[in-house]
């Protein structure tokens, strides 16, 4: 099989998706280029979700249907990835949207890097059918440790989504952190990339993230705050295994600051939380706060404000 014209397994994995599966199915059969697959798994969905996918698998035999017990979105994805037959893999989340020409652009830029083991591309966000915003990757080519430092100090997502990748990249299995709902796909993307040579990026918006309320990823609670906090350690144990770990020091502590941003939008942790503690004790630094985005470090500054102001009245109270 040529590599200018790579088959492409397109990785769906569905749960109680019935209002979504409309749009991201149509968007998928509206696409430009042709040799794909679509694997859609039903991770033990009690809606309509089944029927529904078993409908345009009629429609196109391009489009297959795995069905299992409710297992989560980590095991969904595994199934996928045993199913797939394509040289690549997209993961699309059930409630987003593909551009039409999403996979021809993808696919153009194997043909101008056809050992690239990763493509990452722009993508839009959107909010009841606005675009809030869009997200380009700029970059050309890197190899895998420039690009985990642009990945650690926040200047790309390391979302799976609106990325391709090689398919033997999964060929060993990976390491996924337990009981964690937040950051999965952070620490999952972080081995990928450690176990690839080269990474191109599509500075063109191929996907359509969609703002959901009902996703994990808009929840708010202190166990998901901890969670945040928790797959950023998995990320730095995992990174002290490669032959990066030296090289990528200040930004990991970087990423600490990131993931410690994102936390607090999930709930409120005290100055006297163990992880919180661990992190700021091991991790801030002046050249952590130079390397992220100026925004991120001014919110970090206001929240860490606010939390020694807090503390500050707390001890005057008593």
């Amino acid at each position: 099989m040529g590599i200018s014209f790579p088959m492409v397994s397109i990785i769906i994995p569905c749960y109680n998706a019935e209002k979504y599966l409309s749009n991201i199915m149509n968007s998928v059969l509206l696409q430009t280029y042709k040799k794909w697959e679509t694997i859609c798994v039903n991770d033990g969905s009690n809606d309509n979700t089944e029927n529904i996918l078993l409908k345009y698998a009629k429609q196109d035999e391009r489009i297959k249907v795995v069905s299992q017990l409710n297992m989560g979105v980590v095991k969904a994805r595994e199934v996928g990835i045993k199913e797939a037959g394509g040289d690549y893999l997209l993961f699309v989340d059930a409630d987003d949207t593909l551009v039409p020409e999403a996979l021809e652009m993808l696919v153009d830029r194997l043909s101008v890097y056809p050992h690239a083991d990763i493509v990452v591309s722009g993508y839009h966000i959107v909010c009841q059918g606005t675009v809030l915003s869009t997200k380009i990757p700029k970059i050309d080519i890197l190899d895998s440790l420039s690009y985990l430092k642009r990945v650690l100090v926040g200047k790309t997502g390391w979302e799976l989504w609106s990325k391709l990748f090689r398919k033997s990249l999964f060929d060993e299995d990976l390491t996924h952190p337990q009981r964690i709902r937040i950051g999965e796909d952070a620490a999952v993307f972080i081995q990928l990339v450690a176990k690839s040579k080269t990474i191109v990026g599509c500075n063109t918006p191929i996907y359509n993230y969609i703002q959901n309320e009902e996703s994990v990823s808009q929840r708010k609670s202190v166990e998901l705050a901890e969670e945040t906090l928790k797959a950023a350690i998995f990320i730095e144990n995992y990174l002290k295994k490669t032959v990066f770990y030296h090289d990528l020091k200040k930004e990991i502590d970087a990423m600490f600051l990131l993931f410690y941003s994102n936390s607090t939008r999930r709930g409120y942790l005290s100055w006297n939380n163990s992880l919180v503690k661990k992190i700021k004790k091991e991790h801030f630094s002046i050249v952590s706060f130079y390397l992220i985005p100026f925004y991120k470090a001014v919110y970090i500054c206001c929240w860490y404000s606010l939390g020694y102001l807090l503390k500050y009245s707390n001890i005057r109270k008593h």
